[in-house]
């Protein structure tokens, strides 16, 4: 070969090279692109780009942004967004929230000892939360952005948000240690000035605290963990770090303040014994030896200690109640980023605290009946469950009796001298037999003030029993108008709780000896100031679940009136309730644990002739009540092999501990295999319609009435894919529908603290109060308000409103329709590591504060979601879990709180069915049935009994192999999180997520062409999904001009890049080569 050939193949093999390269970048670059335009949704979200926007003009007849707007406080005079004014309204909500929030649980009445602390005082923070506060979860329940710790609210009047951002300790995966996280990058927006408590701090002990946390890397939101260590440093640390550190004391000793705090997340609990051998601590909510040195250490800085409890979850503190030295305990939850202002308003005596526990503080928490089966249990034989994530289960042995229906309920039958309450079984911390001033330390409602307040009936309660005759419902409520007087000094608030106890028969149905039945709040009292606050209850709540009622039509259980005398009382918490009724029942005051009021108690007598004992088998739907929960019990499978704790027995039915259950019946195994549902193939499906013709759009349901024949006409307009997509991909992203003109929208996000997505990312950037990307503060992300059980604690029903509106104005500037929270699920024991997320052991307190909050979100267009419907109980084997439990437990200690939220009574009228129009599953079974594809709970009490109407979606990608089991059951879609470009790179028919069915089938319209169930649910889903969509802030987008137009983003302007470069390079490099091979065929010539 000559040179000039030689020269010419090399030539040739180079651009031949090239050409190969160049393509594969070329396809790499499309590929690439498709990924990132079928994900383009959420890279929004991510990066705060905006990928393509949907097109409307506004016209007199279709005016755009009408229906719903936010209020003009936040609102320049040209209609555009405030974000100062945003910001300074949360701060605001939120430093209100933790202060009426803040519960003082034990306060010295010696002059000048315990709170409030004077203004201007020289006061020492002790222990390094002090320093570095829990002010929300790193999972779960988060916080995001700047904030405002306890130092600076003491002793600071302009934030510091600049230096001042919360941080998220998680374990590094890499190196297994503890690393900090800045929820944001830097904040570079405004700083805002604010009233603080007027007080200078210690420095020496704040540098302390901030050089140590170095080391101990704490942050503002943690997780906790099977083994916890709340790493509180000890006082040689301290003295290692400044050996001089007491010497401050004498400058700074009005008053030392020591912060004792325990993180709560989701995905993990406490677990019994769960704590690092060597801190003093057998439980990881008792306290360690260096938290009590911390406070010895406290008694040396002052004479006049106070203790913070920074937690969610009942801290044992008996040592502390019972310590003469420590003047005050506050409770503060987890406040958030802002409301700590509120703290040092109570600390200081700016607002008088008004707060009421929402939990039992035990003396041991495992004390608890539930906490005997609490924790990892699996089948003795889980290799014959051949189904993911269904080997676990607990047992709810405890009944109706957690939490004070627990505690107050042994009390009274140990005062009677019933049921063995006396016995030493189940006495943890009693001498002897149980004896409940032993057992509990602070009971549920306690709260203190700063005065003092009466509490009387005024007049004769007013008793209202009236049927429906439309619907058969029984209306029976007792309108008790409680007078209050400021007996005191000082001006404040106060919880006004009432109680109630029906009459129990031993070996009759289980009742709780008291349970809150309702409350409010009065108003700001002056001294001497006097108001009567009206506390409406509704009988329903007092009613008790008897399964084994024969409602003589085939079916078994309801909910009875037993005839007799019932009791109700004006209660300073669940105790001072409880002693009220025994005092006017003639019980000697010698005989009872605490004060007794008889003239605070009231009782009306029951008879058939006054309420029939199935008065309330008829729901406010018509629908009649009847036990759908039969698979929740254990020994409906297996009969006699669980014991449920009884007060007919205290002793003898006392919970043991159910490990290695085995499954022996045949049904029970089906069940946890999870062969629900089997999908048909010859139905005939004619009388279900699709494509029909119709001119009905999306923006024609705007507003309308569930029961409005347009969603009937829209249903059947779009096809059976329309319908199965929007069944299916729940959000984050739901797919738009092309037959009603809908298009795909990034459409629901977390929690209940605010809404997770920043200004500068809001999903709706075309309307006119949209923060733009250049204001100041545009990165605000609002999810900054307290916790649950903090705002649960108010006892204020306007508050929990004001708080749901805030959030749902906070939507229109984010651009999200759908929240998935509040958390609504009740603290069946201390350990759950998400009972910061959900409000109280209590169903009456949660019902009301959910309901509350979602009804002042829908002022806004948002759609809350309650989560998660529900026994979420545990975090432990959260994914597909089964708690078996009695249908009485299931209906009383935790559907109550949904069914109070769900049907929102008190907002009815003539005219409007008020209620909740949107929920979240449980990851959980009920039973041995997923919660997902539960019938008996998704529909026949959901929405026959309780007459829901809405979105219903699962908890991510939970239970996706049973798409039609789930379909089918009354649940409205999946959450789909990370999914998006539906029609497109993501498909029904290649979704991986639901590619491994229980059943081997495949998903999609092929599957269920034959199956008039699935169609059918597929319809009633999708008539659900839009009846919400058009209730939403979503509407304020549409109207018969809409469309979408695709922008350019910085991400799609590079992938176009690298295809359009890598293509002229391609085909360059590819004529390159032709013109070498050509001329290497000229030379052989």
């Amino acid at each position: 070969m000559s040179k000039d050939s030689r020269e010419s193949s090399g030539k040739k093999a180079i651009w031949s090279g090239l050409s190969a390269a160049c393509s594969l970048v070329l396809a790499v670059s499309i590929g690439v692109g498709g990924i990132l335009e079928g994900y383009k949704a959420t890279i929004d979200t991510q990066l705060g780009t905006t990928s393509e926007k949907l097109v409307s003009k506004s016209t007199e007849d279709e005016p755009l942004y009408s229906r719903f707007t936010p209020s003009k406080e936040v609102l320049n005079e040209d209609g555009t967004g405030n974000s100062h004014a945003l910001i300074e309204k949360a701060m605001d909500l939120n430093r209100r929230q933790a202060s009426e929030g803040a519960v003082l649980i034990k306060n010295s009445d010696v002059e000048g000892q315990g709170l409030p602390i004077a203004q201007g005082s020289n006061v020492t923070l002790l222990g390094i939360r002090s320093e570095i506060p829990m002010l929300g979860s790193s999972f779960g329940l988060r916080l995001y952005g700047p904030c405002i710790t306890l130092e600076q609210a003491l002793s600071q009047n302009k934030t510091d948000f600049a230096h001042t951002i919360v941080n998220n300790a998680k374990i590094d995966k890499k190196t297994g240690e503890m690393a900090l996280t800045p929820t944001i990058s830097e904040w570079t927006g405004e700083e805002f000035e604010f009233d603080g408590a007027g007080m200078q701090v210690n420095p020496v002990m704040s540098d302390i605290y901030a050089q140590l946390n170095g080391k101990y890397k704490h942050g503002h939101s943690e997780m906790t963990s099977p083994k916890y260590d709340p790493m509180e440093p000890s006082l040689d640390e301290i003295a290692q770090t400044n050996p001089d550190f007491k010497s401050s004391f004498a400058e700074y000793g009005d008053a030392a303040i020591v912060v004792v705090s325990r993180p709560f997340a989701e995905s993990i609990d406490y677990q019994p014994g769960g704590v690092v051998e060597g801190l003093g601590a057998e439980e990881p909510l008792q306290l360690t030896n260096n938290e009590r040195d911390a406070i010895k250490l406290a008694k040396e800085a002052s004479d006049n200690v106070v203790v913070i409890l920074n937690t969610s979850n009942p801290v044992e503190i008996k040592e502390l109640a019972d310590d003469p030295e420590v003047d005050a305990i506050l409770w503060i939850g987890f406040p958030g980023a802002y409301g700590m202002l509120g703290v040092a308003d109570v600390l200081s005596g700016k607002v008088n605290p008004s707060g009421a526990l929402v939990d039992t503080y035990a003396t041991k928490n495992m004390s608890a009946p539930a906490m005997q089966n609490m924790g990892d249990f699996e089948y003795a034989n889980a290799d014959q469950i051949t189904r993911e994530d269904s080997k676990n289960y607990v047992v709810e042995a405890e009944g109706i009796y957690s939490g004070y229906r627990y505690y107050e309920t042994r009390y009274y039958d140990a005062v009677m001298g019933k049921g063995n309450a006396t016995s030493t079984v189940g006495a943890y911390a009693s001498n002897g037999g149980w004896n409940y001033a032993d057992e509990v330390v602070y009971p549920f409602g306690h709260g203190l003030s700063y005065t003092t307040f009466s509490k009387q009936f005024e007049g004769e309660p007013v008793v209202s029993i009236e049927k429906d005759a439309e619907t058969g419902c029984t209306n029976a409520f007792v309108t008790f108008n409680v007078k209050v007087t400021n007996t005191g000094d000082v001006a404040g608030k106060t919880p006004v709780q009432i109680y109630g106890q029906a009459p129990y028969v031993e070996g009759g149905v289980e009742k709780s000896a008291i349970q809150l039945l309702n409350f409010e709040k009065s108003k700001l009292l002056e001294p001497g100031e006097s108001q009567v606050v009206p506390v409406k209850v509704d009988l329903e709540y007092i009613a008790s679940y008897d399964a084994s009622y024969d409602n003589g039509d085939g079916t078994f259980g309801t909910y009875v009136m037993d005839p007799g005398t019932y009791w109700f009382s004006i209660g300073d918490g669940s105790h001072d309730a409880v002693n009220a009724v025994m005092a006017a029942q003639g019980v000697s005051a010698s005989r009872l644990t605490g004060k007794a009021d008889a003239s605070r108690a009231w009782s009306l007598e029951v008879t058939e002739d006054v309420l029939p004992r199935d008065a309330f088998s008829i729901t406010k739907t018509g629908a009649k009540v009847s036990n759908q929960l039969d698979y929740a019990d254990w020994n409906h499978f297996q009969p006699g092999e669980v014991t449920y704790l009884s007060r007919a027995d205290w002793a003898g039915t006392w919970p043991k501990t159910y490990t290695g259950l085995t499954v022996t019946n045949e049904q029970l195994l089906n069940d946890l295999n999870g062969k629900y549902y089997q999908t048909k193939t010859d139905d005939d499906t004619s009388a279900v319609k699709w494509d029909q013709k119709s001119d009905v759009m999306i923006w024609d349901l705007a507003g309308r009435d569930f029961d409005d024949p347009l969603y009937n006409e829209a249903t059947d307009k779009m096809s059976l894919e329309e319908a199965l997509y929007l069944d299916t991909f729940g959000g984050p992203s739901i797919p738009g529908i092309a037959s009603l003109g809908s298009v795909e929208h990034y459409m629901t996000e977390n929690a209940g603290n605010g809404v997770v997505v920043a200004l500068n990312a809001t999903k709706d950037p075309g309307a006119p109060w949209a923060i733009p990307a250049d204001d100041v503060n545009a990165a605000w992300n609002p999810t900054v308000f307290g916790n649950a059980v903090l705002t649960a604690a108010c006892f204020n029903n306007d508050l929990y409103y004001e708080l749901g509106s805030f959030i749902g104005e906070e939507s229109l500037f984010t651009g999200i329709a759908m929240l998935w929270g509040p958390g609504l699920n009740t603290h069946r024991h201390a350990y759950n590591g998400r009972n910061g997320e959900y409000y109280s052991e209590d169903p009456v307190l949660c019902g009301n504060a959910a309901m509350e909050f979602a009804i002042g979100a829908l002022n806004y267009g948002l759609i809350a979601s309650p989560k998660h419907f529900a026994f979420n109980d545990q975090e432990t084997n959260r994914a597909g879990i089964a708690p078996y439990m009695t249908e009485q437990r299931a209906r009383e200690a935790e559907l109550r709180a949904w069914q109070i939220a769900f049907e929102a009574t008190k907002y009815d009228t003539e005219d409007t069915d008020a209620g909740m129009r949107g929920l979240m599953t449980s990851f959980s079974k009920i039973g041995s049935v997923e919660c997902t594809v539960s019938r008996g709970l998704m529909t026949n009490i959901l929405k026959d009994e309780w007459g829901f109407q809405g979105y219903a979606v699962t908890d991510i990608y939970d239970d996706t192999d049973l798409w039609t089991a789930v379909l089918t059951s009354g649940v409205t879609c999946f959450d789909t999180r990370g999914m998006s470009g539906f029609y497109g790179s993501t498909t029904l028919e290649t979704c991986p997520t639901f590619s491994q069915q229980v059943d081997g089938s495949t998903i999609g319209p092929d599957s269920v062409v034959g199956d008039a169930t699935v169609q059918a649910a597929a319809k009633e889903s999708a008539h659900n999904m839009l009846y919400a969509m058009a209730q939403s802030n979503l509407m304020n987008r549409y109207n018969s001009t809409s469309h979408v137009e695709q922008q350019m983003t910085w991400w799609r302007g590079a992938y176009i890049a690298a295809i359009a470069v890598s293509g002229l390079l391609t085909l360059g490099c590819a004529a390159l080569y032709v013109r070498s091979d050509k001329s290497k065929k000229g030379e052989v010539k």
